[in-house]
């Protein structure tokens, strides 16, 4: 109850760093549809900072926003890594002559 009546309480420029220090987090441990939608919250929050001061909160989101880009780039970069590695096997098992898998409903021989 004390964490929601801080954010109520909190300027929208310390709530939007707070989403985006979130967002930074979830990428850490893979956790892509969480930042999907922590993004369109941040896009909301960044509405309601005053004018006077949403250039500088900008910056700074924008700082964050772009560590938070180079995480997807390699995540991403790691997974086609993986499904290459992956494709090169089942290549490989064929090359050798291992028997393909049965589809379930094939009848047994």
């Amino acid at each position: 109850m004390a964490a929601n009546q801080a954010s109520v309480n909190a300027r929208p420029a310390d709530l939007a760093m707070d989403i985006v220090a979130r967002m930074e987090s979830l990428a850490d441990s893979g956790e892509w549809s969480r930042i999907e939608q922590l993004a369109a919250r941040l896009r909301n929050v960044l509405l309601e900072i005053p004018i006077d001061e949403r250039q500088a909160a900008i910056v700074s989101i924008g700082h964050c926003l772009e560590r938070l880009q180079i995480k997807v780039l390699v995540s991403r970069g790691e997974v086609a890594e993986k499904l290459s590695e992956i494709r090169r096997g089942q290549v490989a098992t064929r090359a050798y002559g291992q028997p393909e898998r049965r589809a379930p409903d094939s009848p047994l021989r």
